[in-house]
């Protein structure tokens, strides 16, 4: 069946704050804790899909994170440390990625379904030469990812079914699990080469879109 829509995971798929990893690094050295940079990648990343992250975060919650974090490197989460992670990272700047200049190529109608506040709308902007018709926020839903009403609201929405729409995300658990069970056509993009035995569709940046006839 053709391809009519395409909907985005937004966090790590469209916009990440590209400060993070170097800036967690920075405040780890600075307390004698030298990570490689994918390893750190990796570790935050897994972690990721393994915590529920809330819409709104809070100081405990990213005390708690970096306190797991920390621990998979083999150091104690001492409070000085917890404390310069939380105050050098809770408010670094989010950016489009720069492989999001191919979607003002792709000739179909767009949304997003992600976990985020209400703030959601006023980031999409950084996105530039992109129109979303439809924007459903987690916020503003009252439903997260992976509940499945929430993917069922792309359905919704659209009036499509499902093969007729495709969704890109970064996470296995909360975007390609969910989107496959609902028939959707999911691809994990996966910037970092952190699933390279994936057996789901993967592309290496948001041009390789292209290969999978929506452009």
């Amino acid at each position: 069946m053709e391809i009519k829509a395409i909907f985005f995971d937004v966090a790590n798929t469209l916009l990440h704050k590209p400060q993070l990893y170097s800036t967690m690094r920075d405040v780890l050295l600075s307390h004698g804790v030298e990570v490689p940079h994918a390893k750190l990648v990796a570790a935050h990343r897994f972690l990721s899909e393994a915590v529920v992250f809330p819409d709104r975060t809070s100081r405990q919650f990213y005390r708690d994170f970096n306190s797991h974090l920390v621990r998979s490197f083999g150091v104690v989460p001492a409070e000085e440390i917890l404390d310069a992670l939380f105050s050098a990272c809770s408010y670094l700047p989010w950016q489009a990625f720069p492989d999001t200049d191919f979607l003002p190529s792709v000739k179909l109608r767009m949304g997003v379904l992600s976990n985020w506040d209400t703030s959601l709308r006023e980031k999409l902007p950084l996105i530039s030469g992109v129109h979303f018709e439809w924007i459903l926020g987690s916020e503003e839903q009252g439903r997260r990812k992976p509940d499945p009403d929430f993917f069922k609201e792309i359905l919704r929405v659209t009036g499509l079914q499902s093969n007729e729409i495709i969704y890109v995300g970064d996470s296995m658990r909360l975007d390609i699990e969910p989107a496959l069970r609902l028939g959707l056509n999911a691809i994990l993009i996966d910037r970092d080469d952190l699933y390279p035995h994936s057996n789901v569709k993967c592309i290496k940046s948001l041009h390789g879109i292209a290969g999978h006839h929506v452009s």
